[in-house]
């Protein structure tokens, strides 16, 4: 209800407001999956002897002295969810006074067996702020978003940009939203999902400086915090600081996180690259990676360990020609874990894509990808072919073949897929998307584990409607 409330408040401001702006994306897709069911066997029906047992049909058995337990996939279940994404912006309001506002709205059309994640959540207000623009900068207030190299975080508050020249400076402050979740650390979509959830909201404050020295350098700092609402501790504080440049052909970038209540770095990388060398380009990356969790989740304490990787890269992009291609080759070194077992402590990772357009009608592409690392290895490659059939319509066909090497089991594993998309601009404001697949696992050497067969569709509509700020007409022809 309080939602409800809130989206209902954007209405008089934008009956206020001298020009809107509404767009939309409704979504509808089918999603199936065969669950895991836990069964039984007799023990004397499952050969060996022993705890650990393997079913004759290749399963990994628990046993005691009656039974085996083991899992295996149920029937197919699936679920129809329905999406509606509203952008509204409104301007107007007052001199360089503005309001923008992201609204999602949830609901199934069918459901066999398979609850989707959250369509009980109807309604959800991912933002709603006011926006002052003048010659100092702007300021913002309401559910907004701040975004950076320590992520993107949703919260209820105000926020300010003073620039100045080559400088600036930005600041915000409020309630905090749980990142990736929009909803306060309190909520019961969290406690729904976690043993031992927060026990109070979270406050947000952080800064941002920037400076841009001249056209081809830029850096920034930037500190944020999240204290618990009794200020008697803090979910989080990060800081991160972000560099570049471009000179005589070369490109440096540096981005680097540092966690200050765990003094860990969760991604530090370093990155050199040429620009604008002919038809091949190069670059060579090092970069050292921690996982991030805030301090209310005991998730923090296993978390997998971190690792030092380097990578090189090479494009191909010849000039006037209807192709292109890259390469690329890294390899990690995992920190150590103190498991108490040996483990392989290094994996590396290579692959590649291509691309060609035969006119300004047919294009296809492909790519490979092979990852080898602690306990399991994985590969993945796909083709497809895409047909420009007017200005208006595409069509499109793509396979893809995934094989896993399951971690720390003998046995393979493959998902085939294919997939047709299609997209249709019916007006300069409608357009239609659909696509659908069917995939295919297949496990093969031995390998036990559950089937994820499946088929997946989608349907969206795109659409605007309202007055064009930037429309010497003011509407949208």
């Amino acid at each position: 209800m309080k939602r409800l409330i809130l989206v209902g408040m954007l209405i008089p401001a934008v009956l206020a407001a001298q020009g809107f702006r509404i767009s939309g994306v409704t979504t509808m897709q089918l999603v199936e999956l065969r669950p895991l069911l836990t069964d039984s066997l007799a023990a004397s029906a499952v050969p060996g002897t022993g705890q650990f047992r393997t079913a004759a049909f290749g399963v990994p058995a628990v046993c005691d002295s009656l039974f085996c337990h083991y899992e295996r996939s149920g029937n197919r279940v699936s679920a129809m969810p329905v999406l509606q994404d509203l952008t509204l912006n409104a301007w107007g309001l007052a001199e360089g006074l503005s309001l923008h506002s992201d609204v999602r709205l949830r609901t199934e059309l069918d459901n066999n067996g398979l609850i989707y994640p959250r369509s009980d959540d109807h309604v959800q207000l991912l933002d709603a702020y006011l926006q002052l623009d003048r010659d100092w900068g702007r300021a913002r207030l309401g559910r907004q978003w701040v975004t950076g190299a320590l992520g993107a975080y949703d919260f209820d508050g105000a926020d300010a940009l003073i620039a100045r020249g080559s400088f600036s400076v930005e600041g915000w402050a409020g309630r905090a939203l749980v990142e990736g979740l929009n909803e306060p650390y309190t909520s019961s979509q969290l406690s729904a999902v976690d043993n031992l959830p927060p026990e109070q909201d979270g406050y947000i404050f952080g800064a941002l400086f920037r400076v841009r020295p001249d056209r081809l350098s830029a850096a920034s700092v930037t500190y944020q915090r999240v204290i618990l609402a009794d200020h008697s501790g803090m979910y989080s504080e990060r800081a991160s600081l972000a560099a570049s440049t471009r000179r005589l052909g070369l490109a440096l970038d540096l981005t680097a996180t540092y966690d200050l209540a765990t003094g860990d770095w969760n991604d530090a990388r370093l990155r050199a690259g040429s620009t604008g060398l002919g038809s091949f380009g190069y670059s060579v990356e090092a970069r050292h990676s921690q996982p991030f969790f805030e301090l209310w989740t005991i998730w923090g304490a296993f978390a997998p360990v971190g690792f030092d990787e380097g990578r090189t890269t090479v494009d191909w992009h010849p000039r006037a020609q209807p192709f292109s291609a890259s390469l690329h080759f890294a390899y990690r070194k995992y920190d150590p874990a103190d498991a108490g077992i040996s483990l392989q402590t290094s994996g590396w990772r290579a692959g590649g894509d291509a691309s060609w357009r035969a006119g300004a009608s047919l294009s296809a592409y492909g790519s490979y990808d092979i990852d080898i690392g602690n306990g399991a290895s994985s590969d993945d490659g796909r083709a497809g072919v895409r047909w420009t059939a007017s200005r208006n319509v595409t069509l499109g066909v793509e396979g893809s073949v995934t094989q896993m090497i399951y971690e720390y089991r003998i046995g393979t594993g493959r998902v085939n897929g294919a997939a047709l998309n299609a997209a249709w601009q019916v007006t300069p404001d409608i357009r239609v998307v659909a696509d659908g697949g069917i995939y295919q696992q297949t496990l093969t050497n031995g390998a036990a584990g559950p089937d994820w067969s499946q088929r997946r569709a989608s349907l969206r509509l795109e659409w605007t409607a309202g007055s064009d700020p930037g429309s010497t007409r003011g509407r949208v022809p």
